[in-house]
């Protein structure tokens, strides 16, 4: 589910109010000072309600807390921020996303639009609870809350793979399906990034964490304005091609499953016809901190 907290201030609050008004929540990119091509690109934060909490070696604060530090830091301010699911620690607890929201107060007082997708360690119901307001009065999909957010260069779609609490499998649903095609066709004119949670595909011998990835695949790989599926759930940066379709495995911000994989964020900026992603370390001496991945979209 894609939870939106827009900045803490009165116009923004009215812009955001009208659009959910309308249903499904659409969001422009339009701070004045911000750069509507960038976008700092979050996933698998794995906050619990205490900031003291320790997994797998990490303080799960810390790691979050420095990276809001270093968006907030930014000379040129991104449009917005995606957290790419798993927001929460394990089950989706109400102090996780209180301290979830604390720890990203600095963020939204700077005027950055935040904007989540939910994971498998999320529930949805809480989350709902946890942030009034953020919930459409007329969702497209009842039990989905989907969203789309329309910059100059690209739109993109936020996909609900949440399917049962703190179990590990995804799945998006023919319902959602259905709706993400529309709203696909509809918006043919300009490249199309596609944000969800659970891995769409997996190393050989393992099975994708999203159930219903073929599916998906088949959907976005005819049509030709969908350039890139990004995804979390793996706490893996990697990057893999069908077809001409990126497939972006976002990094975790919390904690590696591997003692030598790169936790941290993506400083994603647009172009008119691809993508650069700057890998935005914890471990600055980590090979892969600050590299540049130039991402060329795929012919129409």
């Amino acid at each position: 589910m894609p939870l939106h907290l827009a900045p803490l201030t009165r116009r923004s609050f009215l812009r955001r109010s009208f659009a959910a008004s309308a249903g499904l929540l659409t969001f422009r990119a339009s701070a004045a000072q911000a750069d509507p091509d960038r976008w700092a690109l979050l996933s698998d934060t794995h906050i619990a309600g205490d900031v003291a909490e320790i997994s797998r070696g990490v303080n799960l604060a810390d790691h979050l807390r420095a990276t809001v530090a270093e968006v907030r830091a930014l000379a040129t301010a991104p449009a917005g921020l995606i957290v790419n699911g798993d927001c929460s620690l394990n089950a989706g607890l109400a102090p996780d996303y209180a301290t979830l929201t604390d720890l990203l107060a600095p963020l939204r007082e700077a005027a950055l639009p935040l904007h989540f997708t939910l994971g498998n360690h999320d529930e949805r119901n809480v989350f709902w609870s946890a942030l009034r307001g953020t919930r459409s009065a007329t969702p497209p999909v009842a039990s989905k809350h989907l969203a789309v957010l329309e910059t100059p260069r690209a739109n993109w779609f936020l996909l609900d793979s949440l399917e049962i609490s703190n179990r590990t499998p995804g799945l998006l649903g023919e319902e959602q399906r259905a709706w993400l095609t529309q709203a696909l066709d509809a918006r043919a004119n300009k490249p199309a990034l596609l944000m969800v949670h659970h891995n769409p595909i997996a190393p050989e011998g393992k099975k994708p964490g999203l159930t219903d990835h073929a599916e998906l695949l088949a959907l976005a790989l005819p049509r030709r304005q969908v350039k890139a599926i990004f995804y979390g759930h793996t706490h893996t940066w990697r990057f893999a091609e069908r077809d001409g379709l990126h497939l972006v495995n976002l990094p975790a911000v919390a904690y590696p499953f591997t003692p030598t994989e790169v936790t941290g964020w993506v400083d994603c900026k647009l172009r008119d016809r691809g993508a650069a992603l700057e890998m935005r370390a914890h471990d600055i001496t980590h090979a892969a901190h600050g590299r540049v991945t130039e991402l060329a979209w795929r012919a129409e």
